[in-house]
């Protein structure tokens, strides 16, 4: 089963929303781009979710929507983790789901959670509506143990009738 483990959104002062959800919600700044300013970027986290602020325009956040035109700034999109992260790219390929247009830059700074495992990798889809989401097999969980105590969700237990 799938798990949403991420949720990004696009800004123009990344650094100063970052501070708006650090001072109101008592989140935990995992690291940011570049490391004195956070002007590309800012990741927070509650110990559960991975919560990517970018800066809107930077070529690391595509823009939104069909032919990706969209001035939008805002919730940018979401990520999923899966178990297997070949199994899903095949069934999403077989559900002729689309990828994110978008170039893939070699020169791109590398994300700061690649130098928490070389498996961390995200696939970047369109779904209903042209919404972005990202598919990944590991990374979050192990970034935000980097930096802070990590939180697991556990199911309910149905009450007995």
């Amino acid at each position: 089963m799938a798990r949403i483990k991420h949720i990004a959104l696009v800004t123009d002062d990344p650094a100063k929303t970052a501070e708006f959800y650090k001072q109101q919600f008592g989140l935990t700044e995992l690291y940011r781009m570049p490391d004195d300013t956070g002007s590309k970027g800012v990741w927070l986290s509650d110990g559960y979710i991975y919560f990517a602020i970018l800066k809107y325009g930077d070529p690391g956040a595509p823009k939104l929507g069909p032919g990706q035109s969209s001035d939008l700034r805002g919730i940018h999109h979401i990520g999923f983790q899966v178990d297997d992260l070949e199994a899903t790219e095949r069934a999403l390929k077989a559900a002729n789901v689309a990828p994110v247009p978008m170039e893939r830059s070699r020169d791109r700074e590398a994300a700061p959670m690649a130098r928490a495992t070389s498996k961390a990798v995200n696939l970047k889809y369109l779904g209903p509506d042209a919404v972005q989401f990202d598919v990944r097999q590991q990374g979050w969980d192990e970034s935000i143990g980097m930096a802070m105590q990590r939180y697991e969700l556990t199911p309910v237990a149905e009450e007995s009738k």
